[in-house]
């Protein structure tokens, strides 16, 4: 164990938590089918930065390539 917790999100309307599952899908979103932050925001009730954490976070974006 690397001693890191697990961060979780949650929706807008505080109705369900965000879970692997959706993460896995608003990565295909982007990636596959250049879906917008904004969009993908919209569709699972996030703000436009937790969208941006998480794309970030899962596909090992970094400044400098």
């Amino acid at each position: 164990m690397t001693g890191r917790t697990q961060r979780t999100y949650k929706r807008k309307d505080n109705k369900k938590i965000i879970t692997d599952e959706d993460i896995y899908h608003m990565l295909m979103l982007h990636k596959y089918q250049r879906a917008s932050i904004r969009r993908i925001a919209q569709k699972f009730s996030l703000d436009d930065s937790e969208v941006r954490t998480i794309i970030g976070r899962r596909t090992g974006g970094s400044c400098c390539g």
